[in-house]
Formats: structure tokens, sequence, C-alpha cells
């Protein structure tokens, strides 16, 4: 008998720590799976999504994937946002060969022929921002992250930057995942006394939130130094109050504001779906481009088997809401174009400057970037 069906594991925290960008991820998985189904899913077989909540532990992340992979027969897994939930899975993916679409922004230095890489790299993403920072704000900044493998992995790099570009590390502290509010106030008013030019966050999750509100009540001056950061997106400023959300930089492959007709359309569909106050971010706009990557090249090569897939999808070009994705064929990363935008009061973000399309340069083998910075005045 012929199939109807394919199902494919999502492995994104519905609660815990990481709730608001995994659930994010989730809502684009979903949008997307509903509009290749509702047009007749991929020649005629509808896309069923085995949905799993790891709570935000890694034990659970690799339980899970092991029970989508060996109990539910599926090979192709949407999954994980934080770098040690990665790590935790791909050891699984790899041995009994299934798909792993990861779709978050990461640190880099891997590559596995199992995982397609949504998410931005060094490259693609911390140079740019650093660019604009030396460009608008000063070279003394200030490091303060979640304590494990993505923020040391980032800071390192940045750190080389600023060494070699007459750049200044001022402070560099490493918080607890699920870090109380005095510890943070303590923290960013130490940092606050050595006056760097901007602070890079690489704090995630729910405890981004809490770095918002916390650093609204210690930075009482005039001079509000801003937060910069490679992981809030607006379903983050949806969940702060108004008066926190405005001033901070971002660096990321999509924002819903970006003026495209196909951004308009997406966002049009996200919100019908997902209600009108439910802004899409870059975690629902990779989920959703992964699922139609995948959908795409299930129809190119007729298989279900994760060889034929990963052969389909091995420099694949789709067409999504932030623009052109290609997957590089030598490292299946995407290459991406990024954007420097600026926290507005409405929960939105204002594009400051954008570059070029950049291939991935997940191992930093150079510095070298297809990328012309333009700064808007």
């Amino acid at each position: 008998m012929v199939e109807d069906k394919v199902k494919i594991g999502v492995l994104f925290s519905q609660s815990g720590l990481m709730s608001i960008p995994e659930s994010a991820h989730l809502r684009g998985v979903m949008l997307a799976c509903e509009e290749i189904n509702s047009n007749g899913g991929v020649d005629g077989k509808l896309l069923e999504p085995i949905i799993m909540n790891p709570a935000g532990d890694d034990t659970a992340y690799a339980e899970m994937a092991t029970e989508l992979l060996l109990k539910h027969r599926v090979n192709f897994i949407f999954g994980c946002c934080l770098s040690s939930s990665r790590k935790a899975v791909l050891p699984i993916i790899e041995r009994f060969n299934g798909v792993l679409f990861y779709p978050s922004v990461y640190e880099g230095f891997e590559y596995s022929p199992n995982v397609i890489y949504g998410g931005g790299v060094p490259n693609q993403l911390v140079l740019p921002l650093l660019e604009f920072i030396y460009a608008n704000y000063g070279r003394r900044i200030a490091l303060i992250g979640s304590d494990y493998l993505y923020p040391r992995g980032i800071n390192r790099i940045v750190g080389e930057f600023l060494m070699a570009s007459d750049g200044e590390v001022v402070n560099e502290d490493y918080l607890p995942l699920g870090v109380g509010e005095a510890q943070l106030k303590t923290t960013l008013s130490n940092i606050l006394a050595k006056k760097p030019d901007i602070i890079l966050s690489t704090v995630v999750g729910g405890d981004s939130n809490k770095l918002y509100k916390c650093y609204a009540e210690v930075n009482k001056g005039e001079h509000k130094i801003p937060v910069a950061s490679l992981t809030t997106g607006e379903s983050d400023l949806a969940n702060m109050n108004k008066d926190i959300r405005e001033g901070h930089l971002v660096v990321s492959p999509y924002f819903s504001s970006i003026q495209t007709a196909a951004n308009k359309k997406f966002v049009v569909a996200f919100k019908d779906r997902f209600g009108e106050d439910v802004n899409p971010c870059v975690f629902s706009q990779v989920t959703y481009s992964l699922v139609h990557f995948f959908a795409d090249a299930l129809h190119l090569s007729g298989e279900l088997d994760s060889d034929s897939i990963l052969a389909a999808l091995s420099g694949a070009v789709f067409k999504s809401p932030a623009g052109d994705l290609a997957i590089d064929p030598d490292t299946n990363h995407f290459t991406l174009r990024p954007y420097v935008a600026k926290s507005t009061k409405s929960g939105q973000f204002e594009v400051m400057s954008k570059g070029l399309a950049t291939r991935p340069d997940p191992y930093l083998v150079s510095y070298d970037r297809s990328v012309d910075v333009q700064v808007n005045k």
C-alpha cells in the first residue's frame, strides 16, 4: 500500500527556559506544513508532524530523537535551538542516518552530512554586527552571556576580532541558565561602571528577557548604552514591557518589518494563523523555510530515504520571506543576507543596515565576506 502521509519529527520546547524561541520555531513548522497540505501535500502525500516537547532538557532531546527515529520511523527531524541540545541529538542522528534540520544561529565550527544548518554562523552575523558597532558606537565592548557552549564560542570569536582591529573587551561575564534577577542586576551594574560603548549579549531564552528588564532598572542615566544581540526577535519583544524594548540592536537574516512582497504575504499568513498581535520572527521564518526546502527535495527525489533527500537538498534554493536562501553544497549551511536593526517601542525592528548575501564560512577560514554594509542615516 502506498503511504499517503509523510511523518516528520518536530523537537522544540514548548515549556521551560527556551519556550519563547522554540515555540516560535514550532509556529514556523506548523504554518509551512499546513500551507503545503492545503495545496495537496507533496505529490499527494500530506506532511504529518510528530510533535514532542523536551522542555529544555538536553537528555530529553536525545531520548525523544531516538524515539522519533526508532519508534515512529521518522527519518527527518526539525528541532533543537541551543547548541547543547544539538550536540546531544547529533550522535543519534548520525548513528541512525537521520536528517536534522537545525534552525538556530550558532557558534560554527561544526559540520555533519546529516544536518542542514539553517541558522547563521559568525562570519554571516557576528562580523557585520561588529562592523556596524565600530562605525556607529565605538570599540569598547562588554560581553555578557549564558554559561554554555554557544556564548563562549561566539565571545572567543568576538575577542579575536577586537584584538585584531584595535578593539577592547572591557568585561566578560557568564551567567548560569535560569539566572536570578539579583545576580543579573549586580553584573550589569559592574558592566556599566566600566563605561563600555555597547554591551554584546549572548544571554538566551527566558533569561534574555530578564536581562533587558534588569538592564532598564539599573541603567537610569540619560546616556543609554544599547544591548546588541544575535538572538533577540519579535517574539522576545512581545514578552517585554513596552518601556524597555526600544533602542537595542540585533543582527539577523530576517525581521518581520522587511518590506518585500514575499515577506508581506508571509506576515499576513502568519497573523491569520496565530493572531493579529503575533509577529513572525527569524525563529519562525527559518523553520518555515526548512520545511519548504524538505518538501521541494521530496518532490524532486521522489524518495523518502535520508540519502536521497540530502542529495536533493545540496545546493537547493528557496524563495523565502527573507529573500532567496541557498544551501551551500560544501557545508550544508545557508547563504544568508545579514540585517542590523534597532528595536522599537511598538515591538518591531527598524532596519539600519543590510548586506549582500554571504556564503557560510563555519570554520572562519577567512574573514573575507561579500558584504557591503550600508548605514541608513
